[in-house]
């Protein structure tokens, strides 16, 4: 069964970063948006649809990945509604590689240990750079032009208590407050636009030493994939949080006015019980 210490793409994602403990959940934080709404053309509204994130598998398991392997084109951890057999849709990868891609049917791919198996709608179609892949709504509007952004991180050096990573325009500061917590900061030339806390749960037998904001690890938010919707206007960002049993892929809007944290988009990838 799935770890249900952890925020999952079934529940609402209260906060982008706050990472529930293996056995119990912890209250959400409040991400705080504090940058005033600037007008924009390229501005999305909420009821605007973003399409999936999926993922293009490897083409074989590593132990050490966190992507998951098969044949198919593009995975969709389910639950996948709104997706019908035979939708034909367009996923971008980091790579910039543009493909049609087809649902098929759902499917069970190795996954973690002890023979266990991610639930997935698949996709056929052409194989892409394996990771994040943004499949796109049926019909975006003739504005949009989606292109990868490049990630660096970290960008420069990093310490165990801070680091920054960059994304396109955007920069990424983590900062440990204590042991066991910290916090992410979004700014976009120069202007904060989003501000959320993470905490690393308690669970018997982890490592108790500090975070280390130096590498991945458990509740450290690690941008994997982003997308210019258009040039000089919205990403869409995602973030990879690892938990003890299993990590999320957390997506986020960014745009001139602030941030919007996107919970139809997220999902939750079980590996192995803890």
């Amino acid at each position: 069964m799935p770890d249900t210490s952890t925020a999952t793409a079934r529940a609402p994602l209260a906060s982008l970063l706050l990472l529930a403990a293996a056995c119990g959940s912890q209250p959400p934080a409040v991400a705080q948006n504090v940058a005033e709404p600037a007008p924009s053309s390229a501005v999305i509204s909420p009821d605007q649809p973003l399409g999936r994130i999926g993922i293009a598998p490897l083409a074989t398991r590593d132990a050490g990945s966190w992507i998951p392997a098969g044949p198919q084109a593009v995975l969709v951890v389910m639950p996948a509604e709104g997706i019908a057999a035979g939708a034909a849709l367009t996923a971008i990868d980091t790579a910039g590689r543009s493909a049609p891609v087809t649902a098929a049917a759902p499917a069970k791919v190795p996954y973690g240990c002890d023979g266990q198996a991610l639930d997935v709608l698949a996709f056929t179609g052409p194989r892409l750079q394996p990771g994040p892949v943004w499949l796109l709504p049926p019909r975006p509007p003739a504005a949009w032009a989606p292109r990868p952004l490049a990630i660096a991180s970290p960008a420069g050096p990093a310490t165990e208590a801070r680091r920054r990573d960059t994304v396109g325009p955007l920069a990424l500061e983590l900062a440990r407050t204590d042991a066991t917590h910290g916090t992410l900061t979004i700014a976009r030339a120069g202007r904060v636009l989003h501000t959320a806390a993470f905490e690393r749960g308690a669970m018997e037998g982890a490592d108790p030493r500090p975070l280390d904001l130096r590498g991945p690890g458990i509740a450290i938010p690690v941008p994997v994939a982003a997308w210019a919707v258009a040039e000089g206007g919205p990403i869409l960002l995602v973030l990879l949080v690892s938990s003890y049993e299993g990590a999320s892929l957390r997506p986020i809007l960014v745009q001139d006015g602030g941030t919007r944290e996107l919970p139809d988009l997220a999902s939750y990838l079980y590996q192995c019980a803890f």
